[in-house]
């Protein structure tokens, strides 16, 4: 797992650095990992990407060791003085580069990586784990208060009222012989104070999921458990909750024991579902009211009127020309434009990976990825780039 330290300390590296960024696969189940076929890849690839045989060399010894670790990819970042590994549990496309830091290669890589909350609930228990970049942690686990002695069922009905004389009717416990017929005032005082207990503790788990995840910025939540124990804590979510329960599942050995992998394993098509309709639901509001097509986008862009960029999930495969003066930007598409109209400087080719930090920086737009078909219908249907507009 990549740290938010380390997160940041990628953010901050100076764009003048020289540095290698790779994301690996290096998953030993998969048949192209086998013998020497990631070594061979892995440099064949970044001989392609124009990596010093320095930094090559250090990468390829040390996938031997990336091999045995735990993680199923690893994003390596390696420059003069430093050499950094970071072991990610999920299979992510590969991706090479050498030269300034290519720090959209690392939003792109955690967008991949869908991030959301877990809750296994029944009677008696309460756990929510959280996943991040492939990996589900248990967070918290809280057990329900149980009755205690004054509460239990046999002490509750031997306070039942009898009929004098009246034989086998039960006594001063469930089963026992006594003087009259039994009243069901113990039973339904018994159901009504479990009932009361249950409540209490789906309001509290209810209230302290809301303030977490409010605070951890998860917006998907994921019920796990038996139907009507979720039907039951659904209830007691408040109608305008800061997050969406995108599905709801069950597992064997019930909410205080099941294993983490199990779960995982379980919630992974909910998790597809949802990723699949909320890009769906962009791409329909960027053909109902939004923008597309590179030169427009970028036109309203550099004009400050766009608020969302809509791109395909490797920017490394798109081409746009930016002014060589970055003190007068100016962007565009058009191969035919071998100077900036403003200063009349020089235009160099770039990808729109390499772009994306100077449009964030200078618009403050917002970044939104689209993946697999999506992507494609982006390219195939609106012409690469796309954008929600301000006015």
């Amino acid at each position: 797992m990549i740290s938010r330290t380390a997160i940041r300390r990628i953010q901050q590296l100076p764009d003048d650095t020289m540095v290698f960024m790779g994301v690996i696969n290096d998953n030993p189940t998969l048949p192209d990992n086998e013998g020497t076929g990631l070594q061979t890849r892995v440099k064949l690839a970044m001989q392609g990407a124009g990596v010093p045989p320095t930094v090559m060399n250090q990468v390829l010894e040390d996938l031997g060791q990336a091999r045995t670790s735990s993680g199923k990819s690893a994003l390596y970042v390696v420059g003069a003085d430093f050499f950094e590994r970071h072991d990610i549990q999920a299979d992510l496309p590969e991706r090479f580069h050498y030269g300034r830091p290519l720090k959209s290669l690392l939003a792109g890589l955690l967008d991949l990586m869908p991030s959301a909350a877990v809750l296994a609930v029944d009677r008696e228990w309460a756990r929510l784990f959280l996943l991040r970049q492939g990996e589900l942690l248990e967070l918290r686990r809280e057990e329900n208060v149980r009755l205690d002695d004054g509460d239990r069922w046999d002490t509750m009905v031997s306070g039942t009222r009898h009929v004098p004389g009246a034989p086998d009717s039960g006594g001063a416990g469930r089963g026992q012989p006594g003087s009259g017929p039994r009243s069901d005032s113990g039973t339904d005082l018994f159901e009504n104070r479990e009932a009361a207990i249950q409540q209490r503790f789906y309001n509290r788990i209810a209230a302290e999921l809301t303030e977490l995840l409010t605070r951890a910025e998860i917006g998907a939540l994921v019920l796990v458990g038996p139907v009507q124990r979720v039907a039951e804590f659904k209830a007691e979510l408040p109608e305008k909750a800061p997050f969406e329960v995108i599905g709801e599942t069950n597992v064997t050995g019930g909410a205080g024991w099941v294993n983490p992998a199990e779960i995982l394993e379980k919630i992974q098509p909910f998790l597809t579902e949802h990723r699949h309709r909320t890009e769906q639901a962009l791409l329909d509001e960027v053909q109902e009211r939004g923008v597309m097509e590179m030169e427009r986008v970028l036109e309203l862009l550099q004009e400050a009127r766009v608020y969302q960029l809509v791109i395909p999930e490797d920017g490394s495969q798109l081409h746009l020309y930016r002014s060589h003066n970055r003190e007068v930007p100016y962007f565009t598409s058009r191969k035919d434009v071998p100077h900036s109209p403003l200063d009349d400087s020089l235009m160099e080719r770039v990808t729109l990976e390499e772009l994306l930090p100077d449009l964030t920086d200078l618009y403050g737009i917002e970044v939104r990825r689209v993946h697999g078909e999506h992507a494609q219908r982006l390219v195939r249907e609106f012409g690469g780039l796309a954008g929600l507009v301000r006015y």
